[in-house]
């Protein structure tokens, strides 16, 4: 049977800015750690927009996936990792409509 291992858990914070054309991440603990990402949607001659969020949720993705392979594993070398949960919160930040 294997060894039960005491579950730590890692935190990781990312600021998700809604632009006109795209995103901006923005890791709150390091100010100089920017990522922007395009919608690289098409409208060509309809007034309807076709929004294309594929570069957006590479981004995201991809944040995500690094920070696990290359921070949490690295952190926890003292057992095989096998899966991971992952908990995600968003806080909603904006200003009134006027």
């Amino acid at each position: 049977m294997a060894k039960t291992v005491n579950n730590p858990k890692e935190k990781m914070r990312m600021n998700i800015e809604l632009a006109d054309n795209g995103i901006i991440i923005r890791n709150p603990e390091n100010e100089d750690e920017v990522t922007l990402a395009i919608d690289r949607g098409h409208n060509i001659g309809r007034c309807d927009y076709e929004a294309d969020h594929t570069d957006e949720y590479q981004a995201i993705g991809k944040k995500i996936l690094d920070w696990l392979l290359d921070v949490v594993i690295e952190k926890h070398t003292d057992f095989i990792i096998t899966n991971f949960d992952i908990d995600v919160v968003a806080t909603c930040k904006g200003r009134e409509f006027r």
